[in-house]
Parts: structure tokens; C-alpha cells; sequence
């Protein structure tokens, strides 16, 4: 299966910074560096490197040769790039230590698509192949239409967010990778879980990959959902992270994989692209990302901490009969395997073990509160079986039910 990327090719002007410059304020900048970059350029070198067979098309000026020579030294197939009167589309991008960034963006020849230049481009591929696009061209609306019709998959990266996504029919993608800001510009929501449930039920068919940046990504489709963490790194320029992330996504797809390995595959590559300056640069190999992942380690979720815990002891308390873990990941928002490892590192306990402490307090103030029998008690909480009932019991109380009950009510 083939990737086409339609999208754009920058020249990266990165500037290192102290800090983002404010409005108003002059900043000598430490380091200068030029780099080959677009969004389009970065996922396009990111899926050949993932091991896709790349085709990207677009155009470029007079001064784009480096873009091309980068691509071809990637892998990518540059035989659908035109060169065109207008300057090459070029970024100016601030880089601070911490890693954030600031980027302005010139369009330039970015902008110079045309109907009939799609449409020669596009006749070139088959039913099922990839079609990946971004917001960094014009005319994403008719390249959507036209590849929708021929029987492409289209995986939208709708980034940077503008009016000109207005013109997008999103029924007719068949994949979208959004961050939180996307996220809510689309819904109108800044909560995610409306978001993801506007995205749902307007969009059933479409398939949702939801980043959150340092607290991982949410995969979400009408029929199934999951999380994955982020990777720990020590970030040193984020500018590519979002490119690798989607470049590998659609590679790993067109290979034939899961999404669920899709997303993990792209989590691990956009972890390593963010501990090294650049944007293209930045993007590693696929051995490379597949001999560094089994060392990679989940970072800690800023999430977790008293929202987090509100929510999984709101969960307890109301569901405390038929709690499942299961279904707190379904509300977390995560994987089961991870909300496991969430509540070890919140609560300090297992969800087993939180569970059964929670039943047995219950169960402890219904021995003294009131006259139910042990058996009714044990029904009321579900537990599995009276004895395992007796044995938690005593290992928290050192005594049994009905001697904790005779002596509470002597007092």
C-alpha cells in the first residue's frame, strides 16, 4: 500500500531562544540554524523512514533544491513536486531550552496547487492507498473530495487550524490526528471527552487520534477506544513532534498494522524526534525507534495527582459492588493496563487491593450501624464468597465479623 502526502515543504529558520519573544520585546537570539522543514516535508520523511513507500507532492520555488535533496535522501519519492515561480514556503521558528516553540509561517509556494495539478497527481494511485494531508497548502477540501472518491484512505493532520477547514467534509476522512487545540476548535469543547463524543457521534465512521502532547494520545472510533502514555524524554526541541507522530502513524497502517500498534510505534518515534533539535533531522529510522522502545518508560501523567484520584474514589464509592477496572480505564480514559499502573501510583495501592480495603470499611460501619446479617452484608458489597469476606476482614481488623460486631456493640 502507497502513501501520497500532499503538503508543504519549509525552509526552517530556528532561532534558540531564552524565551518566546514577547510582543514588544527584542531578544538576541543564541544559535541560528537552517533546517528543512513543512509539515507536509516531515511527515512525508517521517513515514519513509517508518518504512512506507512515500510519494509527496506539492511544489516548491527556485530555492527549494534542499527540500528535495533531503527527501530523496530520505527515501521519498519526489516525482509528484513542482517547482514554481513563487519563493519556497519558509518558517521562522524560536526554540527556548525547555523545548517549546513559536513558529511564523510563509506559505509561499505552498499555495500554488491547482485542480488539474491534483487531479494528474492523484490519477497516478489506486483504491485503499494512503492519502496524507495537513493545513499547510491550499485546496485541502478538493484533495479530500477527489481522493474520497477514487477510494483513498485520508488521514487529515488539521494543522495549523484555520477557516480553511471550514470547506472539509470530515465524513469523508477515514482517519484524523488532532491535538487538544484542534480538538476543541472542531467541537466547540475544551473538555476532551466531549470532544471525543462530538467527534463520535457526528463522525461515526471516522476514526479519532487524539495527542495530549506529555500525557499521551487517545485512539477513539464508534466501536473501540484506548490510551497510550507518553514516553519519558528530556525534550530539547518539540517542532517535529506532531510530523513524526503522524508520519508514522500512516506508515504503520499502510504496512498492514494495528492501529494500537500504529500509535505506539508513532508515540515511541515522536518521543525520540523531541530530544533532538530540527525538525527533519529530529526524525529517527524505524530500527532505530523499534531497538530504543523497549527501554522507552511511560512519563508521568500530569493529569494524575487530586483529579485524578477524585475520580477513581468517586468511581469506588458509587460502583462499589460491581467495580471493575475496565470500566474506570473507560472513564480515565486509558488503556486497562495503564489505569492499573495509575492507580498503584495515585492511591499507593492496587485497584484489587483499594477495592477490598474500600468494601471492608463499608463493611465494618455496616457491622456497627447496623443489624444486617454478615451473609446480607456480603451480598450488599460483592464480595465473591463469605469466606474470602472473613479472611479481608481479619487481616485489616485481626478479628472476624461477628467478634468485631459483639465488641463494638459493648461499648
Amino acid at each position: 500500500m502507497k502513501i501520497l502526502n500532499f503538503g508543504s515543504c519549509n525552509l526552517d529558520h530556528v532561532y534558540s531562544v531564552d524565551h518566546i519573544v514577547n510582543t514588544g520585546e527584542t531578544e538576541a537570539a543564541e544559535k541560528l540554524n537552517l533546517f528543512a522543514g513543512g509539515k507536509g516535508l516531515n511527515q512525508s520523511i517521517a513515514a519513509a523512514r517508518a518504512g512506507a513507500e512515500v510519494y509527496h507532492a506539492g511544489c516548491v520555488g527556485a530555492d527549494g533544491g534542499m527540500l528535495l535533496d533531503v527527501m530523496t535522501e530520505s527515501g521519498v519519492d519526489i516525482s509528484n513536486v513542482r517547482t514554481v515561480e513563487e519563493k519556497t514556503g519558509h518558517a521562522i521558528i524560536q526554540v527556548t531550552r525547555e523545548g517549546a516553540n513559536s513558529i511564523v509561517l510563509y506559505s509561499g509556494a505552498n499555495n500554488s496547487l491547482t485542480e488539474e495539478f491534483i487531479d494528474g497527481v492523484l490519477d497516478r494511485f489506486s483504491e485503499g492507498d494512503i492519502i496524507l494531508l495537513q493545513n499547510e497548502t491550499n485546496l485541502v477540501d478538493y484533495v479530500v473530495e477527489r481522493a474520497y472518491l477514487r477510494g483513498m484512505q485520508v488521514v487529515l493532520n488539521p494543522s495549523p487550524f484555520n477557516e480553511k477547514l471550514s470547506l472539509v467534509d470530515f465524513s469523508k476522512l477515514s482517519y484524523i490526528i488532532m491535538n487538544e487545540v484542534e480538538a476543541r476548535e472542531i467541537s466547540g469543547s475544551s473538555d476532551i471527552e466531549v470532544s471525543l463524543a462530538y467527534m463520535k457521534n457526528k463522525y461515526p465512521g471516522l476514526k479519532v487520534i487524539l495527542t495530549l502532547g506529555a500525557s499521551g494520545c487517545i485512539y477513539s472510533t464508534a466501536t473501540e477506544r484506548f490510551f497510550h502514555p507518553a514516553y519519558s524524554v528530556t525534550a530539547v526541541d518539540t517542532t517535529a513532534a506532531g510530523d513524526t507522530f503522524a508520519g508514522y502513524f500512516a506508515a504503520t497502517v499502510a504496512g498492514g498494522g494495528s492501529c494500537r500498534e500504529a500509535v505506539r510505534l508513532a508515540t515511541a518515534a515522536s518521543a525520540i524526534a523531541v530530544s533532538r533539535p530540527g525538525a527533519a533531522p529530529s526524525i529517527p529510522e524505524r530500527e532505530e525507534v523499534l531497538s530504543i522502545l523497549p527501554s522507552l518508560r511511560p512519563a508521568a501523567n500530569p493529569g494524575d495527582g487530586d483529579k485524578i484520584r477524585e475520580k477513581i474514589e468517586s468511581y469506588v464509592d458509587e460502583s462499589l459492588r460491581d467495580a471493575r477496572l475496565d470500566a474506570l480505564a473507560e472513564i480515565l480514559g486509558y488503556s486497562s493496563v495503564y489505569t492499573s499502573e495509575v492507580v498503584k501510583r495515585v492511591m499507593g495501592k492496587s485497584f484489587s487491593k483499594l477495592l477490598q480495603d474500600k468494601r471492608c470499611t463499608l463493611a465494618a460501619k455496616m457491622l456497627a450501624e447496623t443489624d444486617m446479617t454478615v451473609e446480607r452484608i456480603i451480598y450488599t458489597l460483592g464480595y465473591e464468597n463469605e469466606s474470602f469476606f472473613r479472611k479481608i476482614f481479619k487481616e485489616k481488623y485481626g478479628t472476624t465479623p461477628f467478634e468485631y460486631r459483639k465488641n463494638i456493640k459493648k461499648r
